[in-house]
This record gives structure tokens, sequence and C-alpha cells, in this order.
């Protein structure tokens, strides 16, 4: 009888453990992939968790979130000694991501309609998928059928390259407003260079979607 209590002692401190790993693992990949349904996750350590110790740190690379399975560390202590402990991971999850229904080319504000929402089985992701699109437009051309990443969005700028747009400079009380060409694109409080006419390039901070003040 006190064989059988041992070993179910040992068994609820492996439990311990290893559910805070498996916690920590989940909370890790669903707070980087919002969309993730997670099946499974199991957890091997190299070597044995010493008697009394318990989890005070997790070390996970960086690189590995991309990844279905790798290694990752935790540090262990009993109050006086730590040690480290080496562990391999493997994830059995989906992902939800949005397909191109369409051809989309530079520049496109993107819209939800553009794409098809499907699940798709977590291996190894090279680049995060993109989920959400407001406020995002097509950073390159988007070819109908891909899967829509990081690569290939960002931030709808407030000013575009080669737009045309005013720009305000100012002389104590006297304010000129005069057009100029944007030469980069800028969101409001950034700095671009834009261009009068044929002169001189210019230091310009973006004040809203269609004027600069010249600095």
């Amino acid at each position: 009888m006190k064989t059988i209590f041992i070993i179910l002692l040992l068994s609820l401190q492996l439990f311990s453990y290893e559910q805070k790993l498996e916690n920590y693992l989940d909370k890790k990949f669903t707070n980087y992939y919002p969309t993730m349904t997670i099946k499974s996750i199991k957890i091997k350590a190299n070597n044995s968790v010493p008697k009394g110790y318990k989890i005070q740190k997790v070390y996970f690379p960086k690189n590995s979130i991309k990844r279905e399975n790798g290694n990752f560390s935790a540090i262990f202590s009993d109050g006086k000694n730590e040690k480290r402990i080496y562990f391999k991971y493997y994830i059995d999850a989906t992902v939800q991501v949005l397909l191109a229904n369409m051809d989309i080319r530079n520049k496109t504000p993107l819209s939800m309609d553009f794409f098809t929402q499907i699940p798709l089985k977590f291996d190894n992701f090279y680049d995060k998928p993109v989920t959400n699109v407001a406020k995002l437009e097509a950073k390159t051309f988007i070819v109908r059928g891909k899967i829509l990443t990081n690569r290939m969005v960002r931030k709808i700028p407030d000013i575009h390259r080669n737009d045309e747009v005013t720009a305000e400079a100012r002389d104590g009380s006297i304010v000129l407003d005069f057009p100029v060409r944007a030469l980069e694109d800028g969101r409001v409080g950034e700095y671009i260079r834009v261009k009068r006419g044929s002169k001189k390039i210019l230091k310009a901070k973006v004040l809203s979607f269609n004027k600069v003040l010249i600095k």
C-alpha cells in the first residue's frame, strides 16, 4: 500500500510540472496565433526533474514559435539549488488563415471580402499569417490562392509616395501654402521627403492625408 502511495505521489508531482509547461505553451502559441486551435501538446524532458524542485522560469527560443515541434528549457529550483532541464515539444494544431480570392494589386486597401478563411495545419510557418486586415493595404502584388502573411501587408499610410499634397511653411506670423510631391510614404507625425516642382528636396512632417509642414 505504501509503495502504491509513493508511486501516486510521484505521478502527481510529474503531472504538476508537465501541466504547467503545457499551459505555458498553450498560452504562448495562442497569444501569437489568435485563431489557433490546439488539439494536443506533448512535452518530453531530456533528463529527470529532481524531486522537490519547482519551475522558476521557462526559456523558449524566439523562432520556435513558427514550428510545431522543437526544444526549450526551464529552470527548476528547490529554494537553494537550481537546475536547467531541456524539453522537446510537439503541438498538434490548426490555424485559421486568409486565402486570397483574387489577384490583389500593390497599395490596394484590404477587405475581408477579398479572402476566404480556411483552417491550415500548423507545421512550419515561415511568416506569420494575417487574420485581421483592418487598416492594412497590400505591400506587394498578392496572387490569387496565396495565404496572407505579414510580409504581404503594411499599415495604410496617410500619404503615399508620389501623392500631390499641400505643404505649409511658417515664418513667424506668415504662413505659406504651396503644392509638393511626396517622395515616400508617411503617416501622421512622421517626417518624409517632398519636392516642389523641380526645386530641391525638402523635409516635411505629415499633418494629415493631404497636408505636410515644412521643417
